[in-house]
């Protein structure tokens, strides 16, 4: 066997058997054959596909190429959440000290941003002294103690999936089903979760902003997933609008955790809420603790409004060596000072947002990456006021920016205006849950 003769199977159609999927994998990490020949492999990809069992196998190779979490031993079923990525997206901050206080354990891989989404490990490294990085055994031993944890991916977990996800970066084939499926999968079923709850986002922030592509790819999870013996559900959401109010990393992060205090499901933006208690309820039931949706989140508001997920999160982020002040509003994380107030030219309904422009208006104020090494500001953000099917008045604040210098600012609130549609008829405000697959 060689790596033409299965270049030249996929190019012709043929099913890939799991040897020959192996052999490309494990060949191209350990770089036994040329990048070119593993780009013509990705390309012969993307134009023929992958049935499930391919993508199962590319999956496996993938995850077998590294390090594997046992969470056998836990006291408790474990459960992951996994979003496909939008703007103001912190669900994750919320959702797994939440999920701990309903009786789960959850260990969970997260990663950083990139071009117009912001990412999980970005916010928590806003909150002073947080540790993103420890071994699988202090990884597990606090997620076994406190409930949840929250980590950077190492380069032990799923190895393949860094080397060539890079390469489909530079082929043109990042924007594959199976592809996709096997980087998002190898690395959740690493970490060792028997419960895998999708979050699969569509719209003009979402990487996936057509339904029927997005029922594809949840199609492929489930099966992988299943596959693998994991349980799975989906939840498509709507991402043609940023989540709740914050768009940016500390200000994200204090928008989460204000959120999770006592009072605040009443308090907090209110599609925030929905998409977290909706997400929480589908791990606890999908994960056996309680048997129907409407007894899942009934657990869920009762572990939330008692303060209980609160409390959760302070232990969570103390045994990760994080700084929080539970007293102050900001929790004692820094915040640039306001730059600008984007006020709104004319009397309308809020009809459409370009939520993809909106998201990259935060790298306009050095809060977001465009490369992957590109230098962060923690502290920018933007607090952006209105929902799609809102009545604004002419002069009505539309968003606040925050940042240290006001030209970025301009930039950015030039953006911002660009990307917005308004009416002069009402308009219907967007459904948050679009549909669910299991």
């Amino acid at each position: 066997m060689n790596i033409l003769e299965i270049i030249e199977a996929k190019k012709q159609g043929r099913e890939l058997s799991a040897f020959q999927i192996e052999f490309v994998v494990n060949g191209f990490t350990a770089e036994d054959f040329a990048d070119y020949q593993m780009s013509a492999f990705l390309m012969a990809v993307w134009f023929r596909g992958m049935t499930s069992e391919e993508t199962a196998y590319l999956t496996g190779a993938m995850l077998h190429s590294g390090e594997e979490l046992d969470t056998s031993g836990m006291s408790a079923p474990t459960a992951d959440k996994h979003s496909t990525g939008g703007v103001g997206d912190k669900v994750s901050l919320l959702l797994a000290p939440l999920a701990a206080a309903c009786g789960l354990k959850v260990p969970m891989l997260s990663g950083r941003g990139l071009g117009h989404t912001g990412g999980t490990l970005d916010k928590l490294e806003a909150i002073p002294g947080y540790r993103i990085h420890m071994d699988n055994d202090e990884f597990l031993g606090l997620t076994e103690k406190v409930g949840c944890a929250i980590i950077g991916q190492s380069g032990s977990i799923a190895p393949a999936d860094g080397r060539i996800y890079a390469m489909r970066d530079v082929t043109a084939t990042v924007d594959c089903v199976p592809l996709i499926t096997a980087s998002i999968m190898s690395k959740k079923l690493a970490a060792g979760p028997g419960t895998i709850i999708i979050d699969l986002k569509t719209g003009s922030g979402a990487f996936m902003d057509d339904m029927d592509r997005a029922r594809e790819l949840a199609t492929a999870l489930v099966a992988v997933g299943k596959l693998h013996g994991r349980r799975m559900s989906v939840v498509f959401s709507d991402m043609d609008q940023p989540l709740g109010r914050a768009i940016g990393h500390a200000n994200e992060t204090i928008e989460a955790f204000a959120a999770l205090r006592s009072d605040g499901r009443n308090s907090a933006p209110a599609d925030l809420v929905a998409l977290t208690e909706d997400l929480v309820a589908e791990m606890v039931r999908v994960a056996g603790l309680e048997s129907d949706r409407t007894a899942a989140l009934s657990r869920v508001r009762e572990a939330w409004d008692s303060g209980r997920a609160f409390e959760n999160m302070l232990s969570w982020v103390e045994a990760q060596k994080g700084t929080l002040d539970p007293d102050r509003e900001d929790f004692g994380l820094a915040v640039a000072p306001l730059a600008l107030e984007l006020k709104a030219p004319r009397d309308g309904w809020l009809a459409k947002i370009n939520c993809r422009e909106l998201g990259l208006s935060l790298a306009d104020l050095g809060g977001a990456r465009l490369q992957v090494d590109d230098p962060l500001d923690l502290t920018a953000g933007i607090d952006f006021l209105p929902k799609i099917g809102t009545h604004i008045n002419k002069g009505d604040v539309l968003a606040r920016l925050y940042c240290t210098e006001s030209s970025k600012a301009s930039d950015a609130a030039s953006r911002i205006l660009a990307s917005l549609d308004f009416s002069e008829a009402s308009v219907p405000e967007n459904l948050l849950i679009l549909d669910r697959y299991e």
